[in-house]
């Protein structure tokens, strides 16, 4: 039951499939066998497993060509994995990885134990920053504000509150916690996290003239 035991305190039981075997194995259902009795198993080798894993490696496109399939028969012959897929992952628990060749079956490896060593596959979800791209002809106070809203948990609205009160990015910049907080929706919360983005880049201006300064 599983190829690959991958252990870090606990561990995690890998179910490698190259891509032809995997299409056979659901034709015969040796795959749901196979999976229930991976999704069973607590305790291997005297690791609690916390996590299964089912890893297919190859190329589905390639197989299907190798095996003479008609460009029209594509559609048809794609419903059954795309079921089994579905079935896998909802009915069974078990994650879907695809590793395509064997430089991508290591990189696989590497990345899994490097996140179970550093406790990353056991985290909640967090927000991450993202902000859209802007047109380069913009008017400068939508520069301003467009500079200020990609600030962590800001946006426009809040933004646009704050150049309302100091005017300039720099007023805002150099602004105490007490300062900030007399902007409409800044609190304490967002009042440090502006203050703490100011520092930062403050000491990368300092370095970057300190190098300019230097270079010459």
């Amino acid at each position: 039951m599983g190829n690959y035991l991958v252990v870090s305190g606990s561990a995690v039981l890998v179910e490698r499939k190259i891509a032809g075997d995997f299409l056979s194995s659901i034709r015969s259902n040796r795959l749901w066998d196979q999976l229930l009795r991976t999704i069973k198993v607590e305790n291997l080798l005297g690791y609690e497993v916390k996590r299964r894993i089912l890893l297919l490696q190859g190329s589905f496109q390639g197989y299907r060509q190798r095996a003479g399939v008609l460009k029209e028969e594509m559609l048809k012959c794609w419903s059954q994995p795309m079921g089994a897929f579905l079935e896998i992952v909802y009915v069974y628990s078990t994650p879907i990885f695809l590793a395509e060749n064997d430089t991508a079956l290591k990189a696989f490896f590497r990345i899994l134990g490097q996140r179970e060593c550093a406790g990353k596959n056991n985290k909640n979800p967090e927000s991450r920053w993202y902000m859209k791209p802007v047109k380069a002809d913009l008017p400068r106070k939508d520069w301003k504000r467009y500079i200020l809203s990609a600030l962590p948990y800001i946006g426009n609205q809040l933004a646009q509150n704050l150049l309302s009160h100091f005017e300039t990015i720099s007023g805002a910049a150099c602004a105490s916690v007490e300062e900030l907080q007399r902007v409409p929706k800044i609190g304490k919360k967002k009042a440090d996290l502006i203050i703490v983005w100011s520092t930062k880049v403050s000491r990368l201006v300092c370095r970057v003239v300190s190098h300019e300064l230097t270079s010459v």
